[in-house]
């Protein structure tokens, strides 16, 4: 047996007219923050009067590090694996393995964090 479906009430209408005036130099201020945040005008107020923190969207390359910290590091460890750059510094070699291995650490810890 099917059940017969209530008569849903009408829909609030929420939305509310908002106008603003600035001046020249606070409207290039918020289009910058609105190019940092990447949000919508709307949005970006909605968050203001609710007093939310809004927080900057990061660029692909920022957020995801492992791509150029791979390149770097394969680079460094076919500098370290040829036999005459071993010969010619074995001292500089070393201190690059070490600044390889501790790039890769502060990737690892930056990619935790968020």
């Amino acid at each position: 047996m099917r059940y017969k479906h209530k008569p849903r009430p009408p829909m609030r209408d929420n939305s509310c007219s908002l106008s603003v005036r600035m001046t020249e130099e606070q409207y290039q201020r918020l289009c910058r923050y609105l190019a940092i945040t990447r949000l919508p005008v709307t949005t970006y107020f909605r968050k203001l009067i609710k007093e939310t923190t809004i927080h900057a969207r990061m660029p692909r390359q920022k957020i995801d590090p492992h791509p150029a910290v791979n390149h770097i590091y394969s680079n460094i460890r076919q500098i370290a694996r040829c036999p005459r750059a071993r010969e010619l510094a074995p001292e500089q070699i070393a201190q690059l393995e070490f600044l390889a291995d501790k790039l890769c650490e502060e990737c690892f810890l930056l990619s935790t964090q968020q």
